[in-house]
């Protein structure tokens, strides 16, 4: 499957820019984490137009959700890993339930992963053993053991190539299954290298310079294994780490947007509380929501 539109973020600015695509025709994926963000959060909105004795978050988000899937819009919960937008025509949106390609993407996460997510020791090793890319470090770790962290198709596609180079890999899994292509899959348990864990939580990264453990809890059992690399797929990345390779940011980590909500990469855009200098209201990121979607509206239609 390739969407018209990815809609990365399912707050007011990501249902708007679904509803405006999805309406449009376009086949519309938005990723969110269900039942997260400010708008679900927020009590009472009494400066929304249209309900003159105020509205919850919660109660606001249901009826913008529902009218955006009236029109056709494809949901998944999931969480955000990366982007892949520079190998192929199509731009790829990496996440635990799998890889999702389209035609254009539209950032609308709201303020954004912060470092206080972060697991113990991740910050601190970041460079030096612990890493968000395993094709990025993979020849570094020739003869080493080397542990992958998180669920879904990027984890296994990353732990397949490290066979290339590592002495032993182990992929904890937090949940009682790997959710991955097949013929991966078989790939992995088919090599000696790899050993598979399930129901495991990553609890501390441990070293002193440099990665040197890590400890897990598997089954709810606390456990020490011996690592020189911890590869993470967990949903940690800062908005720096996440978006800096591929936006403009500013000084905070928000994107910086050119004209119409783009940004640096042909087909992509921003809307929303990611912005940067933008006023974090809801009907702001209602109207961004609006621009981001017409703007990809106009860019599909040229190309059919």
């Amino acid at each position: 499957m390739i969407y018209d539109v990815i809609i990365v973020g399912g707050g007011p600015a990501g249902l708007t820019a679904g509803l405006y695509t999805s309406r449009a025709k376009l086949n519309t994926l938005i990723i969110e984490k269900k039942e997260t963000g400010s708008l679900v959060m927020a009590h009472k909105i009494d400066n929304y137009p249209g309900f003159p004795m105020g509205i919850s978050g919660k109660d606001l988000y249901r009826l913008m959700k529902e009218q955006t899937e009236r029109f056709g819009a494809n949901f998944v919960d999931a969480t955000v890993l990366d982007f892949d937008v520079y190998s192929e025509e199509n731009k790829i949106v990496k996440t635990d339930k799998g890889n999702f390609r389209g035609k254009t993407v539209i950032i609308a996460t709201g303020t954004g992963n912060s470092d206080n997510k972060k697991i113990k020791g991740e910050k601190e090793l970041l460079g030096n053993g612990v890493s968000y890319c395993a094709t990025c470090d993979g020849a570094f770790t020739k003869f080493m053991e080397v542990s992958l962290f998180g669920q879904g198709e990027e984890v296994a596609e990353e732990a397949l190539f490290l066979t290339k180079f590592a002495k032993k890999i182990r992929i904890f899994v937090n949940a009682s299954e790997l959710k991955c292509n097949q013929e991966v899959f078989d790939a992995l348990t088919n090599s000696d290298k790899v050993e598979i864990i399930y129901n495991a939580e990553l609890v501390e990264i441990k070293g002193n310079e440099y990665v040197e453990s890590v400890d897990v809890k598997v089954d709810g059992e606390l456990k020490n294994y011996s690592t020189a690399f911890a590869f993470l797929y967990l949903g940690t990345k800062s908005k720096a780490e996440m978006y800096g390779t591929i936006a403009d940011l500013d000084n905070h980590g928000f994107i910086v947007t050119k004209e119409n909500l783009k940004i640096n990469v042909d087909g992509m855009y921003a809307a929303g509380d990611i912005r940067s200098g933008v006023v974090r209201q809801v009907t702001v990121a209602v109207a961004e929501g609006t621009i981001a979607a017409m703007e990809v509206i106009k860019e599909i239609l040229k190309k059919k």
